[in-house]
């Protein structure tokens, strides 16, 4: 009784490919267009990060607690930014 109450793999991929745009089935999707300030923030975001982890690592090697905290503090929270970042890029992606 189970056999008969599925559809076939054939016909659920012809279901599927009806579904797809006429435009993206012959390749002529356009890839998306990143704005300005997204690409300065990422970069900016990016720099904060390297800059955090190298300014723990010098205060690791001072013995500065105070220096190694606040470049731990500045690479979590760029980290943070980059990962939102990338969330909202894969977000916008799959919706157009």
């Amino acid at each position: 009784m189970g056999a008969y109450s599925t559809t076939s793999l054939r016909s659920a991929a012809e279901a599927d490919e009806a579904q797809v745009p006429a435009s993206v089935r012959r390749g002529e999707s356009n890839p998306p267009v990143r704005a300005v300030s997204t690409v300065l923030l990422r970069v900016s975001a990016w720099l904060f990060f390297v800059g955090g982890i190298i300014g723990a690592v010098l205060g690791i090697a001072g013995l500065h607690v105070e220096i190694t905290v606040v470049g731990l503090i500045l690479a979590c929270t760029a980290g943070l930014v980059l990962l939102k970042l990338r969330a909202d890029t894969r977000k916008s992606g799959e919706s157009d």
